[in-house]
């Protein structure tokens, strides 16, 4: 399965190229991750925003009606590394094809470095 070129960005990981995107949507970021050239699994998986609370949303009245955040995740080359190195290891096969292969609760698996972690 391709993916769609606008965002596109490569990377290299045990001597093979991949081609992957991270697009937000209301609820996550969707991570697609596939071959670079095309002819294998797509590797599909997503993550929370991690925002954080900047301020309050207050109408005139004093009421809170919602609140302006501050996303705290951001997708790197060296979260997508990880990403691939564990699918692989559950038994992604980028060079065959075949149905897209998920990957849920990645989150507790990799490290993402969020901001205030200690690490």
């Amino acid at each position: 399965m391709a993916l769609p070129k606008k965002g596109l960005r490569k990377i290299t990981v045990d001597n093979f190229r991949y081609a992957w995107s991270a697009t937000g949507n209301d609820g996550d970021i969707n991570v697609s991750v596939a071959p670079l050239d095309n002819v294998g699994q797509l590797l599909s998986t997503a993550f929370g925003y991690h925002s954080s609370v900047v301020a309050p949303l207050v109408r005139e009245d004093g009421l809170v009606i919602g609140y302006s955040l501050k996303q705290q995740l951001t997708i790197t080359p060296y979260i997508i590394r990880q990403v691939i190195q564990y699918a692989l290891g559950l038994g992604w096969n980028p060079k065959e094809k075949g149905a897209q292969f998920n990957v849920p609760g990645i989150e507790e698996k990799i490290d993402l470095r969020l901001p205030g972690e200690n690490r």
